[in-house]
Formats: structure tokens, sequence, C-alpha cells
């Protein structure tokens, strides 16, 4: 029985060129993997996916702000004493101020590219391209290339084994 890699089927093409998709390089279009990554700025398929990652953003937001609030004045003291304790707390308020206006800020911005892609999405849909949820981008499948790619690596592999 011969085995086909499947990696080389249904593989998404984009239109970007192959160029563009080195190893582990973020995609031109977002930003790099920084070390904190509280909020989602992956691309939303469309106005519902962005709306659902502006919600989430805003919730992250909050519940790390008032999380800071707590914690901050409490790791202060416990490492600083009472100094610690106040510094702990400035700290808190400014997370508890800042963190909520910055999930905010990528909750709109979420729905706003969440809009804007929706009308990319009716018209790549519209032309039979599938979604991609890992690479986040539209892709054309076709069926009959893919059967006559593997065809041709049945017909290699057998080729080999001989």
């Amino acid at each position: 029985s011969t085995q086909v890699d499947s990696t080389k089927l249904a593989a998404p093409a984009s239109s970007e060129g192959a160029a563009s998709s080195s190893a582990g390089a973020a995609p031109d279009d977002e930003p790099p993997d920084l070390p904190f990554d509280m909020f989602s700025m992956r691309k939303p398929k469309n106005l519902i996916a962005g709306a659902s990652s502006g919600l989430k953003s805003a919730l992250k937001g909050v519940v790390g702000g008032t999380v800071g609030l707590i914690a901050a004045p409490i790791v202060g003291a416990q490492t600083q004493g009472v100094g610690g304790f106040f510094t702990g707390l400035v700290t808190g308020i400014l997370g508890a101020v800042a963190l909520p206006v910055a999930g905010a800020a990528v909750g709109c911005l979420q729905v706003t590219r969440g809009a804007i892609n929706t009308v990319e999405e009716v018209v790549e849909s519209n032309k039979g391209k599938d979604w991609d949820q890992e690479k986040r981008e539209w892709y054309e499948y076709n069926l009959q290339t893919d059967a006559q790619l593997a065809s041709q690596l049945e017909d290699e592999a057998a080729g080999g084994a001989d």
C-alpha cells in the first residue's frame, strides 16, 4: 500500500506568493508576536469574527485592570513592605485605567477590521474560495487538481519502490 504525503494536498494558494511566507514569520498584515500577548490582533474573517474578537479584548482589558488593581499592592507589600504597597497601588491604578482603555481600543480596531473584511468575504466566497482558519487568508481549493497531484505522488512512490 502506497501512502501519499497529505501535506502536499489542498495547500492553500496564497495570492501574495511564496516569497512572503517564510517559516516562523508573521504575515505582513499582522504585528510580530510580542512577549505580552494579551489582546488578539489576528485578522478577523468578517464582522461577526471582528465583534467577537473585539468583545474578548475589551473584556480582557477590564479583567486585567481589575486583577492588577488588587494584585499589584499585595505583591508590592509582600516584596517591599509598606513602600511596596503604595508603589503597587499606583501601578494597579494605572493598570486599572490603561488596560480597559487599551482593550476598548483594540476591540474597536478588530470590529472595524471585521467590517472591512466582510466585503472581502463576500467577494472571495463568491469566487468559490475557502477561508484558512490558521493562516487567516482566503484560498482556492480545487479537488481535480488535488486528485491529479495525489495520482502523481502515488506514481512517483510506486516508481521509486521498484
